[in-house]
């Protein structure tokens, strides 16, 4: 301690893991931690690998893969862009600008909502669609190779169905919550 009675820099720097530690396992098990930690570190390789690669081979960032996916999945081929902005957990002005650059590429096509003037839906082209059949080979291969490779079938229907309760929880929590 310093005279005037505060722990020096030095010595909580020592005990700083150890009370991070103890902070932790108020709320998650090693086990919990370790699973956490390990969801963490495989969506971070994932998401690094998927955008190298596509961006080496593609000249697409993963961002933009994701976008035209969505799209290409939409009902009646169409999605609102507020709608392409929660799936990818962008701002709606973000995603606006992203539409806009994929339709200056003429890979998508922005039009007005017949059901609200305000809102703006984009439609997959002919061309958006060639560079997404293009991409998804690389897409799916990194994402065979970096979830699934390491697990035998038991263990991927297993992950299913943890995934799944965790779905289930978290959607039962949120319509207690409404």
């Amino acid at each position: 301690m310093s005279a005037r009675g505060a722990v020096s820099p030095s010595r909580s720097l020592e005990t700083a893991p150890q009370e991070a530690r103890q902070i932790i396992r108020r709320f998650l098990s090693e086990d919990e931690e370790a699973a956490w930690q390990g969801l963490l570190e495989s969506r971070e390789a994932l998401v690094r690998t998927l955008d190298e690669r596509l961006l080496a081979e593609h000249q697409l960032s993963l961002g933009t893969v994701e976008a035209l996916m969505h799209i290409a999945h939409a009902e009646e081929g169409t999605i609102a862009v507020s709608e392409l902005a929660r799936l990818l957990d962008l701002s709606p002005s973000h995603v606006s600008r992203v539409v806009i650059d994929l339709e200056r590429k003429g890979w998508v096509e922005r039009q007005r909502s017949s059901k609200d003037s305000r809102s703006t839906r984009a439609r997959l082209t002919d061309a958006g669609r060639r560079q997404l059949l293009e991409a998804a080979p690389t897409y799916l291969s990194a994402i065979r190779e970096l979830l699934f490779e390491g697990l035998n079938e038991r263990e991927v229907k297993q992950l299913v169905r943890i995934w799944e309760r965790i779905r289930s929880a978290r959607e039962s929590a949120q319509g207690d919550q409404q």
